[in-house]
């Protein structure tokens, strides 16, 4: 994995292995509190959106699977043990896979609203003081050189550099890194 990308394994990763979490500024904590706490319940409620229409494929699918393992045991009776074992492995590898499809579906569309979500964070009147706080971690990270883009278009956030180091706070990056923070609790209401 390169720097400044994150995989769904439910293991949170630094942009920068060099660069460790930074010190908040007190005086940002309220701001970025409640701009957390705004995320964590908003990222909840999807996630809860997704577990539910995750269970309902889920659900719609082993219903249609039961019902066509039933058809081709019925059909089967009448035939070779041999053939009927075959057909119902050939409907349960089926069904795996429509139920990955459908798991991997539900996380497209959690992945594509949360970063939604966090684009939206533009027209929220507390976003200059995140952009602020951003900004000053990244200089506390990078040190004062450090090229500065803010809210860059149309990413939001600030992505900052200081030779070949880089820090993204990019809104998307940001609800990216939320996610991957709730991938086991997700992970383990799939299993």
């Amino acid at each position: 994995m390169s720097a400044g990308t994150a995989e769904n394994t439910g293991v949170r990763v630094p942009l920068d292995d060099t660069v460790a979490d930074p010190p908040h500024a007190p005086e940002l904590e309220p701001v970025r509190r409640a701009l957390l706490d705004d995320a964590a319940a908003e990222a909840e409620g999807l996630v809860d959106a997704a577990i539910r229409e995750v269970e309902a494929s889920i659900a719609e699918v082993q219903q249609q699977c039961d019902q066509e393992v039933s058809e081709i045991e019925q059909r089967s009776a009448r035939a070779a043990r041999a053939s009927l074992d075959q057909r119902i492995s050939i409907a349960r590898a089926e069904a795996h896979r429509a139920v990955l499809g459908a798991r991997s579906r539900a996380h497209d569309r959690l992945v594509e609203a949360a970063r939604a979500a966090a684009i939206e964070l533009r027209q929220d009147p507390r976003y200059p003081a995140l952009l602020d706080h951003f900004e000053a971690v990244a200089r506390e990270q990078l040190g004062d050189e450090a090229v500065i883009e803010r809210d860059p278009d149309p990413a939001g956030g600030i992505v900052a550099e200081l030779g070949s180091r880089r820090v993204d706070y990019s809104l998307p990056q940001l609800a990216d890194r939320a996610l991957d923070v709730l991938a086991d609790e997700v992970a383990r209401s799939w299993a």
